[in-house]
């Protein structure tokens, strides 16, 4: 018995969410929460365009209130609309929108490229697209566009993913638009993330470090050979001024020598002159 009911219960939900995409079929209907309360039933309704699906002074809403209660058989049904957070993260948006454009007679690839573009930019951590059908020419075929980290088995892959599908009914026949969008990573990725990030930033610490030490090192090499060289220059100078100070007592040494020969050249030239004398009184 309280298997039926549960089964009873997703039935009711799945042909409310169906009544739902067909009521809101341009307004860019996402999902649909059901919260039941003792005194009513609480539907939370998610849409891209909340002004449009409650309509002109709330007429839409009520004529939808009105056939849930009398149709489904739900009681004291309150409807709530929510805008979407981000549309270009729903799947079930971005399947009907491409499915539109396929009907409107644009090509799969030119759609599929730009809807890659845009859900990348929106924040998704990968995105997969696939068309099946007949495409183009008389046999039907499967295309595959994928971009970014996928899941396809696991927890991550059932809970992690917005997953839709949508049919666009063209001329030669129907087209199944398929997409998947990973919105988050899985906890243990994040963790391993947050390790690598820490390693990283460690690695970067510690080359920074060598660097400014290798710097250091450099500095006081330099400051080693400036003060070498210093101390060479004063050496080289201190040789200059004591050379500069011996050169003019040699100079003056060399200035007395001359006197003395100049003065000792005339006495020289007497003792000769006086020889010559006494040579010369001799032979007389």
């Amino acid at each position: 018995m309280i298997e039926r009911k549960f089964i009873s219960k997703g039935i009711r939900n799945a042909e409310l969410d169906t009544y739902f995409q067909k009521e809101l079929e341009r307004v860019d209907y996402s999902h649909c929460e059901i919260q039941r309360t003792p005194l009513n039933t609480r539907i939370i309704i998610y849409a891209g365009r909340p002004g449009m699906v409650i309509g002109r002074g709330g007429k839409k809403i009520q004529d939808m209130t009105y056939t849930i209660e009398k149709d489904f058989k739900i009681e004291k049904p309150q409807l709530e609309v929510k805008a979407l957070e981000n549309a270009d993260l729903n799947a079930r948006v971005i399947s009907k929108q491409i499915a539109e454009a396929l009907e409107k007679g644009m090509k799969h690839k030119r759609i599929v490229s730009i809807y890659l573009k845009r859900i990348m930019r929106a924040g998704a951590l990968g995105v997969e697209i696939d068309i099946a059908g007949k495409i183009s020419g008389e046999r039907s075929r499967t295309e595959k566009f994928q971009e970014g980290y996928i899941k396809k088995s696991g927890f991550p892959a059932e809970d992690l993913m917005s997953k839709a599908m949508q049919v666009a009914v063209l001329k030669a026949g129907t087209i199944g638009v398929s997409v998947k969008i990973m919105k988050d990573v899985p906890a243990i990725m994040k963790v391993e993330k947050n390790i690598s990030t820490m390693k990283t930033a460690m690695d970067a610490a510690k080359k920074k470090a060598e660097e400014k030490k290798e710097v250091e090192e450099l500095a006081e090499e330099t400051e080693e050979k400036s003060t070498d060289d210093k101390t060479k220059d004063d050496t080289k100078d201190t040789k200059i001024d004591a050379k500069e100070k011996k050169t003019p007592v040699k100079k003056k040494e060399t200035v007395a020598k001359k006197e003395e020969k100049a003065e000792a050249k005339p006495k020289v030239a007497k003792r000769q002159e006086t020889a010559a004398d006494k040579k010369e009184t001799k032979t007389k």
